[in-house]
């Protein structure tokens, strides 16, 4: 949880089986928690790297899960990329900078350009359905 947590990114791509499923949705739900309370204390916590590293975390678990319980072979660092991608997209609600941030992330990442640009698309709409502001958009009136 501390700093911006790609350290650990890196290390659960590479041993992806070696954890658990409840100890990934810990971190999913964690991430975004700890930098909302660290920027509300009025710290530096970011949006862009909490944003891309818990996308990459719920990326890796829907795989993960999807090759677990279902029998495919999905390749992880393919729903890492879109995951972050998404999850960026849908935080600043700029889905061509989350692509491009994302596609240089990974050698050879823009071979995913267009699965990643429809995760993009696709989550920040969502999200603007639910809150019609992000955190660069929304006006503080005292």
């Amino acid at each position: 949880m501390y700093g911006d947590s790609y350290h650990s990114l890196s290390e659960i791509l590479n041993h992806p089986k070696s954890y658990s499923f409840l100890f990934l949705l810990f971190l999913i739900l964690l991430k975004p928690l700890a930098s909302a309370l660290t920027l509300g204390a009025g710290g530096d916590g970011g949006v862009f790297a909490p944003s891309i590293v818990a996308g990459a975390f719920l990326g890796l678990t829907f795989a993960l899960f999807c090759n677990t319980f279902f029998g495919t072979s999905l390749i992880y660092v393919n729903f890492v990329l879109v995951g972050a991608a998404a999850t960026l997209s849908a935080s600043i609600y700029a889905p061509l900078t989350a692509l491009f941030l994302v596609c240089n992330l990974a050698p050879n990442g823009y071979v995913l350009f267009f699965p990643v640009l429809l995760g993009c698309w696709a989550s920040q709409n969502l999200a603007r359905r639910i809150i019609p502001y992000n955190v660069y958009s929304y006006d503080i009136k005292s």
